[in-house]
């Protein structure tokens, strides 16, 4: 009985396999394995080797241990104890089974087969078919044994890739990156066109062939490129508009450099003054380096006559582009005349945030009830270890629904360079009074939402610095919230009402103020004689008092930090007008007549022996509106200069 099952289960299994073997492939390989039904043994090329577990027959499908298949084949197999499969790799493959799954993972990609995998005293059964398919062998069954076949050797392939990009003639090493598939078999190449450095530019196709341990070789791979003709390096040559100039004078430099790629990446002046203020010769250097790293020099001598067109103030004066610094004489601006004004302030209420200045954890920074028009500035840095985040709360505790509106405002961080947050800040901020955005947030009794959620879009590493400046308006009595926290997936509502209070650092302002707005008025005619208007020296232009709601102290804001100061004068034609500070490092952001003047374009007033252009009248009187902020992170006083050009 037992004799007549095993020759029905095999008859079965040759039924069955023979389209399956025709998928598999065909025709003998290089390598033949023998399985023998019930027996623990098998035949490879005729060498008997023993198997952990005999060879089975169950339900039609016949298993062998992976253990002798894979030793048999050559190839390798562990256990991976977490995900409890046996992986079977070889060249650039990887085969997993386990107990139980009726499909295998080849290089991650599922497969389904027939049977069922089965652990048999500490062997792994898998179907022998499933074995074939996965492998590529083919089965063949007959008399009570199974036949798989297959080639051990790959059949390599000849592709390469050239890695340089942009080959020159006589200059270029090319580089070269052979992809053969199943490179291992390789054992010999040839090449046609292959060259380490082209002699000659224009196409060029490059050929390889490989050949195998049989001596047989592969179809030919090849790569067609393009040589450039050699690079030739640049040639820098300039001209000035003139040979000989006056003291003064302004001279204009007229760059010529060529390149035959026109790849010119770097231009380096040395000595190319807008104009020389002593007599005698001055020699100009150019050097012009190209994508090669090529370079090439070109110097012209030019004489500057004893004549004087412009003394250094007056060039400075004249022709320092608007947004620049230039040198003064800080103490001799002190003897200008000081132009008195008069000023009105608005309704506008300010609330201040610079105090804790450095941030060391989560927290509420300020908070106070506000009804009507009021401005918003904060300036913060963290300092702690974990990143934190600024966010506006409104919460609407009246009985009737509440309006909050948006207008105009700016803000920059977060960066490591507190007084270019300041000054940008600063800039956007007047920048978005032209464009007259307006967002409205309404508020239901009890209700509570985040007011310009652009503040928490990005949190504050350490010890970089975040400015802002907002005007809001609220319809009716409205508690706002600045706090910190940290970004770690809590609601930021929720999270705000567990805070307490961040205490002052005693250096810096916070605080609810009056007056935000101030309308400056000059009754007389500027630029006639050197005059300035002096701002934040307390006396002609006095800071604002308040007081930090969260705990009673009476503020003063000493820097007018957050004031928006706006007037319009007339002034004399031919005349400069500039910044110059008195009480330190400044920055900021000026607007003049529409056009907003970085205080400076790359950098900032030093000292008071600096002064940035601001604007230049014509040859006619004009009407010059002005508005300005003070830059968070600057010191005051801070002058606005109206010096005639003679």
């Amino acid at each position: 009985m037992k004799k007549c099952l095993s020759l029905l289960l095999l008859l079965s299994l040759i039924m069955t396999s023979g389209t399956w073997a025709q998928a598999a492939g065909t025709g003998a390989g290089n390598h033949t394995l023998v399985l023998y039904l019930n027996k623990a043994n098998v035949s490879l090329d005729g060498v008997t080797y023993p198997a952990a577990q005999p060879t089975v027959a169950v339900k039609g499908t016949t298993y062998a241990p992976i253990s002798m298949l894979a030793a048999r084949f050559g190839y390798t197999v562990r256990y991976e104890s977490a995900t409890k499969e046996s992986v079977v790799t070889w060249t650039g493959t990887e085969v997993r089974w386990k107990a139980g799954s009726s499909s295998y993972k080849l290089n991650g990609v599922a497969t389904k087969f027939a049977g069922v995998p089965f652990s048999q005293k500490g062997s792994l059964m898998i179907p022998v078919r499933a074995w074939a398919t996965a492998t590529g062998a083919t089965l063949k069954a007959a008399g009570g044994t199974l036949t798989l076949a297959w080639n051990s050797v790959k059949k390599p392939t000849a592709d390469f890739t050239v890695d340089t990009k942009e080959i020159y003639a006589t200059q270029t090493e090319v580089v070269y990156t052979s992809h053969s598939a199943n490179a291992a078999f390789i054992t010999n190449e040839r090449w046609e066109g292959r060259e380490t450095v082209f002699a000659e530019p224009g196409p060029h196709t490059i050929t390889r062939w490989v050949q195998d341990a049989s001596g047989e070789w592969s179809e030919p791979y090849s790569v067609t490129v393009n040589v450039l003709p050699a690079n030739q390096p640049p040639q820098a040559l300039f001209t000035t508009d003139k040979d000989t100039y006056m003291i003064g004078e302004p001279i204009k430099y007229i760059d010529q450099s060529t390149d035959d790629e026109n790849a010119i990446t770097s231009t380096q002046w040395s000595n190319n003054k807008p104009a020389f203020f002593s007599p005698g010769t001055q020699t100009i250097n150019l050097r012009v380096t190209d994508k090669h790293g090529e370079v090439s020099d070109y110097s012209k001598t030019i004489t500057i006559s004893s004549e004087v067109m412009y003394t250094e103030e007056q060039f400075n004066q004249r022709f320092t582009p608007v947004g620049e610094i230039y040198p003064v004489d800080g103490p001799s601006i002190l003897g200008y005349s000081l132009v008195p004004y008069t000023y009105s302030v608005s309704d506008r209420s300010l609330i201040a945030s610079n105090s804790p200045e450095n941030m060391t954890k989560e927290g509420l920074l300020y908070r106070d009830t506000m009804s009507g028009d009021f401005r918003l500035f904060l300036y913060h840095q963290n300092v702690g270890t974990d990143a934190l985040t600024i966010y506006l709360a409104a919460t609407n505790e009246g009985t009737e629904t509440a309006t909050v509106s948006l207008g105009s405002s700016g803000q920059a961080g977060p960066n490591s360079f507190g007084l270019w947050t300041g000054k940008l800040a600063a800039e956007r901020y007047l920048e978005s009074q032209r464009t007259g955005t307006t967002t409205l947030t309404t508020l239901a009794p009890g209700e509570t939402k985040l007011i310009m959620p652009q503040l928490g879009d990005q949190p504050l590493k350490t010890n970089q610095v975040f400015s802002a400046y907002a005007d809001l308006n609220a319809s009716a009595p409205v508690k706002f919230t600045l706090f910190a926290m940290k970004k770690d997936g809590r609601d930021p509502l929720q999270a705000m009402a567990s805070f307490g209070n961040l205490p002052r650092d005693g250096k810096h302002i916070r605080g609810t103020f009056q007056g935000a707005d101030r309308e400056v008025t000059i009754g007389q005619k500027l630029g006639g004689e050197p005059q300035r208007i002096l701002f934040g020296d307390h006396k002609n232009d006095p800071a604002l008092d308040g007081r930090d709601m969260l705990n009673g102290i009476y503020e003063n804001n000493w820097g007018n930090f957050g004031v928006l100061y706006h007037m319009t004068v007339q002034v004399e034609p031919n005349t400069l007008i500039a910044a110059n500070a008195r009480g330190g490092v400044y920055s900021g952001v000026f607007k003049v007549n529409d056009t907003a003047v970085m205080v400076s374009n790359s950098s900032l007033l030093q000292n008071p022996n600096q002064a940035c252009v601001l604007y230049r009248t014509g040859p006619f009187t004009e009407t010059v509106e002005i508005s300005f902020l003070t830059a968070l992170g600057s010191n005051l006083p801070m002058n606005i200069l109206f010096i005639p050009m003679k």
